[in-house]
């Protein structure tokens, strides 16, 4: 449906964090969607959203300095490892913003390039890690530490499958039966991964990123509490997917393959999972990030 804008508003992609071994480092911006606006509901009896004051986008609007009435709508599948959370509160950080400095409409993209620092500081520590929110914000593949984002290249025409089962999950929970210790072989193994996957991610080179997706700190835990999630990654495995991975908390599990490579990928995984619990989505890479609805 084509929405008329009452006021300025913004696109905020979601993501998938981690990407194996980059525990709240790495993440990447997938192409689903928040969209957030300023001004009243439009088009009454749409699939608008609802905004409670738990909500993360109206909690992030009105710690942002927020005023006034909102809309809010969504495709990214909440509780399910695809940065629904990280997406929302990046857009309400953005529309509190712009609401509290009374940007218009034709201004909302510069305002963001100008304040990137501001709204990630402010979406990290509603969200509590900065990976999905960073991707969120800025698009494509990023690392973030101490706030600082660096962009990774993708030095090859990339796409994106990810099995969504029908399920949530907690991040709260998934990330409490974690421990909090680590074994030192442990670091240094997912530190020579997370470089390995930088590497195969500018030069693709596959047997760099199936190597750099292995992971020591959380994903056998995550995937022990999620039979399902684990078969969907041994099914990406096995389906010449270049590299598979748990996105962000689960339960959803990502693949990474080329845009010829996709459809067969997709195939032979809905094939191995069916459809009763859960679908596999084909996605891009969102390069753009967080910018002005149109």
């Amino acid at each position: 449906m084509v929405r008329e804008l009452a006021g300025p508003a913004v696109v905020v992609p979601g993501s998938s964090a981690n990407l194996g071994p980059g525990f709240d480092v790495l993440a990447m911006a997938v192409g689903v969607h928040v969209r957030m606006g300023v001004g009243p509901r439009i088009a009454p009896g749409s699939d608008v959203d609802e905004l409670s004051d738990k909500h993360p986008a109206r909690v992030a609007f009105l710690s942002a300095g927020g005023r006034g009435d909102v809309w809010f709508e969504s495709n990214i599948p909440s509780g399910r490892g695809l940065g629904f959370s990280g997406a929302a509160i990046v857009a309400g950080t953005i529309v509190g913003m712009i609401s509290r400095e009374n940007v218009g409409a034709p201004d909302v993209d510069a305002f963001i390039d100008r304040h990137r620092d501001e709204i990630l500081d402010r979406a990290a520590t509603i969200e509590g890690h900065p990976d999905n929110v960073a991707a969120s914000l800025h698009g494509g593949v990023i690392a973030v530490a101490d706030r600082t984002v660096i962009d990774l290249p993708v030095g090859f025409d990339a796409r994106l499958a990810v099995w969504v089962p029908a399920s949530s999950t907690s991040t709260a929970k998934s990330r409490a039966t974690l421990g909090r210790t680590v074994d030192r072989d442990d670091a240094v193994f997912n530190l020579g991964r997370v470089l390995l996957f930088a590497e195969g991610l500018r030069s693709g080179d596959r047997r760099l990123l199936r190597l750099g997706t292995n992971d020591r700190l959380h994903q056998d835990a995550r995937l022990a509490a999620a039979p399902r999630s684990k078969a969907a990654l041994h099914a990406f495995e096995e389906s010449g997917a270049i590299a598979v991975w748990l996105s962000g908390s689960g339960p959803s599990v990502a693949a990474l393959s080329t845009v010829d490579e996709s459809s067969v990928v997709v195939e032979r995984v809905r094939e191995a999972m069916g459809n009763d619990d859960g679908r596999v989505m084909e996605l891009t890479i969102d390069a753009s990030g967080a910018r002005q609805a149109t």
